[in-house]
């Protein structure tokens, strides 16, 4: 038992030292070669079937990396191109910006104006743009369009269609007002759209599109000369307008409950504080860094 055990583990360990043809020779010993042939011819026909197989995988790995190779190139090809596309886009982009305290006139390529309110501004492609009249405004601002192919105006609450005319745009936080002062405009919100003509109004109260005859049209574009009208407005909105015409900060102090009717103009901040906290039993006072605390008066 025990020498059968040593001839098995001797047996194993010659195996192990063995190639590959001697291992298969090895193994086969006691199988009968199917054919005819000898266990030498079969090993040649199975190492040269072993070698066609590698050979075609290779071959199929090769013809699979040239693929990939040209599947790569193609791509990075698309995708400088793109990027080319794209960087034109960019440079070409071009943001007219009117900050706080100041106004900005500015005449587009097909003459048409603009006139931008303080902490307002348009982006357009000045590369296309006589082709494709689209302006992205964020803000305030008067537009005299020039006659030609359509002019869009896009702003974050709604778009506005116009085939010359003037009208002016509205549009901070999620207000949004749109009057036609000539021509003919079509103004859209969401999956609402309505169109108006001179003297008509189109604003957006909560989620409602609406559409009405101005009557006090002139006080729309009053800012223009630097004249701002509220009518029964939230004070807290008057205050913004007056931070944005000044470039001053309010400091510590709520105003949603309160509403104020008249008007003020950007030429003197006292003038303006005055005109809007007196009425309202209000008193300012003007620190450093151009900020403005509110309380009442006693």
């Amino acid at each position: 038992m025990t020498e059968d055990l040593t001839n098995q583990f001797s047996d194993t360990r010659d195996f192990k030292r063995m190639d590959i043809e001697e291992k298969i020779l090895s193994r086969s010993s006691g199988f009968k070669v199917p054919g005819g042939k000898s266990r030498e011819e079969a090993l040649a026909d199975l190492k040269k079937m072993i070698s066609e197989r590698e050979t075609g995988i290779v071959s199929m790995e090769g013809k699979r990396t040239r693929i990939i190779w040209r599947i790569s190139a193609v791509a990075a090809g698309i995708l400088f191109l793109f990027g080319l596309w794209h960087l034109s886009q960019v440079v070409s982009e071009t943001k007219v910006t009117a900050g706080k305290g100041s106004h900005t006139d500015y005449v587009l390529s097909d003459g048409s104006q603009v006139l931008l309110n303080a902490e307002s501004r348009i982006v357009f492609n000045k590369k296309n743009f006589v082709s494709d009249r689209q302006v992205i405004l964020e803000g305030e601002a008067f537009f005299n369009v020039a006659k030609g192919s359509s002019f869009r105006i896009i702003t974050p609450n709604g778009e506005i269609m116009v085939l010359g005319t003037s009208l002016n745009v509205f549009s901070r936080n999620d207000l949004f007002k749109v009057t036609c002062l000539s021509g003919k405009v079509l103004v859209s919100a969401g999956n609402q759209s309505a169109t108006i003509q001179q003297g008509e109004s189109a604003e957006l109260f909560g989620e409602n599109l609406k559409t009405f005859r101005d009557a006090k049209l002139q006080y729309v574009t009053g800012w223009i000369n630097g004249e701002f009208y509220f009518e029964n407005a939230p004070l807290s909105l008057v205050f913004e307008e007056i931070e944005r015409q000044f470039n001053v900060k309010f400091v510590g102090r709520e105003s949603d409950n309160e509403f104020f009717t008249g008007s003020f103009i950007n030429k003197d901040l006292k003038a303006a504080l005055e005109i809007v906290c007196i009425p309202m039993g209000l008193k300012y006072e003007i620190g450093e860094n151009r900020k403005i605390s509110i309380s009442n008066k006693k």
